[in-house]
């Protein structure tokens, strides 16, 4: 049986949690977000953005103000996509991109070291 001569790459999980997942496609250069019962497609900066963007969402003030609603509205900006969550869901959120950007920064570290170990 011939072996094809090309590796075809799957998007690989980065960070998972039970209410969502980010992949990361090295070959389209994209992160994947699934949450809340949606699939999301980010380029590099965008997705940079999009998680200062709910970084940036104070939850302190959104749980003690009381004139806040349950529900926010988080926009995508490239794209038509709006979640619609709840603070609780929030939370969620802002732990699954924090996670996911300590595994980019724990695989970059891995990576200078094992091309310094290489040299």
């Amino acid at each position: 049986m011939a072996r094809p001569n090309h590796i075809v790459s799957l998007p690989a999980e980065l960070f998972r949690t039970s209410k969502g997942v980010i992949y990361q496609d090295d070959r389209s250069n994209t992160f994947w977000l699934e949450f809340m019962g949606r699939r999301v497609s980010f380029r590099v900066n965008e997705f940079l953005h999009f998680k200062k963007c709910i970084d940036k969402i104070n939850l302190e003030d959104l749980f003690l103000n009381e004139i806040n609603a349950d529900l926010q509205i988080i926009h995508h900006r490239h794209s038509d996509q709006l979640f619609i969550i709840t603070l609780c869901d929030l939370v969620a959120l802002k732990e699954l991109l924090a996670g996911a950007k300590v595994m980019l920064e724990l695989n970059s570290i891995i990576c200078s070291r094992l091309s310094i170990c290489a040299l």
